[in-house]
């Protein structure tokens, strides 16, 4: 009798961790903020926060410098963002979020991707090279450009993200579901 209740009990408990791990979200990276203000500072963490990334796996302390520069931009171990930008309210209060995850992106293409891993995401994603090795070509035709955005929406597929619709434009038959699983794989292999 007390087998069966223990059982039960396990079963129970295995069904509703299940039941929210499709709810949870990764947190985390390993970051330092310079600069900014409390509430930028804030809205950074809370976009980090959002996504089902877990930027930790990204175990290069990354330093995100926020400046009045009118700039957002990304280099191996660092993000640069506008406070501006990340302040911005006028398109809803999560209006960064999406551009803050798009650059810590970069970082994982950075770190965590090898050589054969961006050929296998430019195959998927297209792209004229893959990050700034041709001059002259539109943000979108570099297939690392091309990689943040399906990836930010990919693991962030939220009404609020804004990379939403460049997302669908570079990977329109690609579903978030499947690019998490491309991503994991090329991190797992």
């Amino acid at each position: 009798m007390n087998t069966t209740r223990a059982l039960r009990s396990t079963l129970i408990a295995l069904l509703a961790s299940l039941a929210l791990a499709g709810t949870a979200q990764a947190a985390g990276g390993n970051y330092v903020i310079q600069g900014g203000s409390p509430e930028a500072q804030a809205t950074v963490k809370s976009a980090l926060d959002a996504s089902w990334f877990d930027f930790s796996r990204v175990s290069q302390q990354i330093t995100i410098r926020i400046t009045r520069c009118g700039c957002a931009g990304a280099k191996p171990g660092v993000i640069v963002l506008d406070e501006d930008v990340i302040l911005d309210t006028t398109f809803g209060e999560r209006y960064a979020w999406g551009l803050i995850q798009h650059e810590y992106a970069h970082q994982v293409d950075y770190v965590l991707f090898q050589d054969d891993d961006r050929a296998a995401v430019r195959k998927l994603l297209g792209g004229q090279d893959w990050c700034y090795e041709v001059s002259g070509l539109s943000h979108d035709q570099h297939g690392c450009e091309r990689f943040a955005e399906v990836f930010t929406w990919a693991f962030w597929p939220s009404r609020y993200n804004v990379q939403r619709e460049d997302a669908q434009d570079v990977a329109p038959r690609m579903r978030p579901r499947r690019f998490r699983a491309v991503v994991n794989g090329l991190l797992a292999g």
